[in-house]
């Protein structure tokens, strides 16, 4: 009785984890399409600011409708990544802590935390770690953008130096290794993000959640279907090749 209702859980909980992913792919494109309109709206208000600096009756003429729009056009891009985030959160605490409970009822082992509460706590801390990662990567990268202008404005420049340069990057690495590892990477992370089921603007708590949801999916002891295994082991190599690493390495070179 306990593996039935676990397998209940784990089929509820792949409904919810769809529908959480649905609405956050719903609501990227609401901003991103706000966005563009509101940008669209900066550049016609500029180009016709002067008229309602001489005229500015014309801003009390604007009919009601016009107002609500702007008024949405503005507070959508606002808040709409806010939303998006809460999102993100419900998604993976509230199915996290029933895809562990599912898998606790169906092995007879405890999975997971206790409370619901719990994984709260967790998102919230690996969130946290994940802001202050990102802000020390980006003052690294100010620092060392800085230190490439000084040396360009003040380290003189020869022909030497130019085929020196061909072969090193500014950390000093051979540039040509750089190269032969760079070859096949956007193949390599795209089809990873297409195992997993992920955009290719991902983070690492949404490849995380949807690497447990297929792992657990097409799991051997779970799954008896015919390719089951195999798809396991692709799964299970999309996600050790989406590290934090190849994801932040993906944006900087191909977004």
């Amino acid at each position: 009785m306990a593996k039935i209702f676990g397998k209940l859980l784990h089929y509820l909980a792949r409904g919810l984890s769809s529908v959480f992913n649905l609405l956050i792919n719903l609501m990227n494109a609401i901003v991103m399409t706000f966005e563009g309109i509101r940008q669209l709206f900066v550049a016609v208000f500029i180009f016709g600011c002067s008229a309602f600096f001489f005229f500015p009756f014309l801003l009390i003429a604007l009919p009601m409708e016009i107002w609500i729009l702007l008024f949405v056009v503005i507070i959508i891009p606002i808040l709409g990544p806010k939303f998006i985030s809460f999102i993100r959160y419900a998604n993976y605490t509230l199915t996290e802590w029933l895809f562990d409970k599912s898998e606790s009822l169906i092995s007879g082992k405890k999975v997971g935390y206790d409370s619901i509460s719990d994984y709260s706590n967790k998102y919230r801390e690996d969130a946290e770690k994940e802001r202050i990662r990102k802000a020390k990567e980006e003052a690294r990268a100010r620092e060392e953008e800085m230190n490439r202008r000084f040396e360009e404005f003040f380290g003189g420049f020869s022909f030497g130096n130019f085929q020196d340069a061909k072969w090193q990057n500014s950390y000093g690495q051979n540039t040509y290794t750089n190269m032969a590892y760079d070859v096949g990477f956007k193949e390599k992370f795209e089809k990873a993000c297409d195992t997993l089921g992920l955009d290719y603007n991902t983070d690492i708590y949404q490849v995380k959640l949807n690497y447990r949801k297929l792992a657990k999916k097409y799991h051997p002891d779970i799954n008896k279907e015919e390719g089951a295994k195999e798809k396991f082991q692709e799964i299970n190599d999309a996600y050790a090749f989406l590290t934090e690493e190849n994801i932040n390495r993906y944006n900087k070179s191909f977004r």
